[in-house]
């Protein structure tokens, strides 16, 4: 792995840290886009979690829309349970993996540095009623100016490395509010992500969760991860908040459910037709989602809410790498 840069990269994979408090957005991003039915000349806009590549060292560190509004129906699975555990780091984990499985991405492992790390962020961030990537120096629980920095501190030096953050009820609900989001969903269910670290802090009424994210584009990967998965129930309702912003200027909110596919080996893609379709049913109008931390992956968003209990046919013309590809697959709609 390449060692962590604070430079933002044009290459593969490069990454843009963005900010976010509550629903206010700092320097917002949109890419304005003209919803389609089965266009032809796609294009997008979003907003949340990057990742590093493999050319490239800095991983972007997003931080998530902290509305419950932008969350709340994020879940692909089960829905948070409040408890002793939810603020626990192995928990926290535990639901990453739970969800990285649901959509056939390996698990990654813990590592105490990383979690540390992790840990010291949110609590800084709690502490200086601050939502963000970068520290302080002089700041109350400065631990490093940058995510490289923080992990260097504890030992990782050399490390291919994204962060994540939000303000949310509980640390479990948090993991599971960024997955929805598909800038931070990006990093989170990434087929070459290995270690992940999480930390969870709760000060003078503050709430913050942050996720370290380390990934290794040297080690064997799946060819790709689809999310949601083949025959996947999943929410049909997503709040389109999220920063930068995945939606064009004007768009209708909230809409569907985000459909990505993340390719292994920081391999370029590129969208070329998209169609959704409900079995048995009309075309669903769509919004392209921009690459705009990396090249190995497409998002879209169906432009209105699904149906229900409605079953949902996928088709994605890409260009992997230079060669023609189709992805092709179902899921469903929660009822």
């Amino acid at each position: 792995m390449r060692r962590v840069s604070t430079a933002l990269t044009l290459l593969p994979f490069a990454l843009v840290v963005v900010l976010a408090i509550g629903l206010a957005i700092a320097g917002r991003l949109s890419t304005p886009d003209a919803v389609r039915v089965a266009s032809s000349t796609p294009t997008q806009s979003a907003d949340i979690a990057p990742t590093p590549s493999a050319a490239s060292s800095e991983t972007a560190s997003p931080v998530a829309s902290s509305s419950p509004s932008a969350t709340a129906t994020a879940s692909p699975s089960a829905s948070a349970t409040v408890s002793s555990l939810a603020n626990d780091a192995s928990e926290m984990l535990r639901v990453h993996n739970a969800l990285r499985s649901a959509v056939g991405a390996p698990a990654v492992r813990a590592d105490d540095r990383v979690t540390a790390a992790a840990q010291q962020h949110a609590e800084y961030l709690a502490r200086n009623n601050a939502l963000g990537h970068d520290e302080v120096p002089g700041s109350p629980g400065f631990s490093g100016v940058f995510v490289r920095d923080r992990l260097a501190a504890q030992g990782l030096s050399d490390a291919n490395a994204s962060e994540v953050a939000t303000s949310f009820s509980s640390g479990t609900d948090g993991v599971r509010s960024l997955w929805v989001l598909p800038y931070h969903r990006l990093g989170l269910m990434h087929p070459q992500a290995v270690v992940a670290g999480w930390g969870h802090a709760e000060m003078s009424g503050r709430t913050i969760t942050v996720g370290v994210i380390v990934y290794d584009f040297a080690a064997s990967a799946p060819d790709r991860v689809r999310a949601p998965a083949p025959d996947q129930r999943v929410a049909g309702t997503y709040s389109g908040e999220e920063i930068p912003d995945v939606l064009p200027a004007g768009a209708s909110r909230p809409v569907g459910y985000p459909i990505m596919v993340v390719y292994s080996t920081a391999r370029a893609v590129d969208l070329r037709t998209a169609r959704v379709t409900q079995v048995g049913g009309p075309d669903f109008a769509y919004h392209v989602v921009p690459q705009l931390y990396e090249r190995d992956y497409v998002a879209v968003i169906p432009a209105a809410p699904l149906v229900p209990g409605a079953r949902y046919h996928v088709r994605l013309e890409l260009t992997v790498a230079g060669a023609d590809a189709v992805e092709e697959w179902e899921f469903e709609a929660e009822r």
